[in-house]
């Protein structure tokens, strides 16, 4: 309902505003880091130095919060890729599917040439097809960018956890 009164059917917001907007513990984990990890005494000597709020902000306190911002990506992105409910809900152009729901809709296409009908036109070739190995094949193919993105954010969750285990 609200993608058709904000005109977002169809388009890559209908995706990021719902997790964006409506997620409190992204917002909850970025408020507690900077809370425990940004000294206060840092900000006050930015003023006391000239700084403006946007100044401190993006150049005393977003080089810090990379930890926090990796985590919150991750998660995010992850989110991102498992999910493929929000796309079947609100995307119906096939050249916005997410990689989620192309495997699906590979999966059905098989199974739907494996069962009835469609058996019965093409014949002993359906019968054949290995609907296992590819499940397995496509669920490679989903996990792929997954284990390539995840060990170069590696850094920034070790570096979040040693700050988190010396703050204490």
């Amino acid at each position: 309902m609200w993608t058709k009164l904000f005109e977002l059917k169809n388009t890559i917001w209908a995706l990021i505003i719902p997790t964006y907007l409506m997620n409190g513990f992204n917002i909850l984990l970025v408020k507690s880091y900077f809370e425990k990890n940004v000294p206060k005494d840092l900000i006050e000597a930015a003023q006391m130095d000239g700084a403006n709020e946007f100044t401190i902000f993006f150049k005393v306190m977003m080089p810090m919060a990379t930890p926090v911002i990796a985590t919150v990506g991750m998660f995010t992105g992850l989110a991102y890729w498992n999910d493929w409910i929000n796309g079947l809900y609100y995307i119906n152009d096939p050249a916005l599917y997410g990689v989620q729901q192309l495997l699906i809709r590979i999966l059905d296409n098989i199974q739907f040439l494996k069962s009835g009908t469609a058996a019965a036109l093409i014949g002993n070739v359906v019968i054949d097809l290995p609907s296992a190995s590819i499940r397995m094949a496509l669920a490679v193919i989903g996990i792929l960018p997954i284990l390539i993105i995840f060990p170069l954010l590696q850094k920034y969750f070790i570096r979040g956890i040693v700050i988190g285990a010396v703050k204490g």
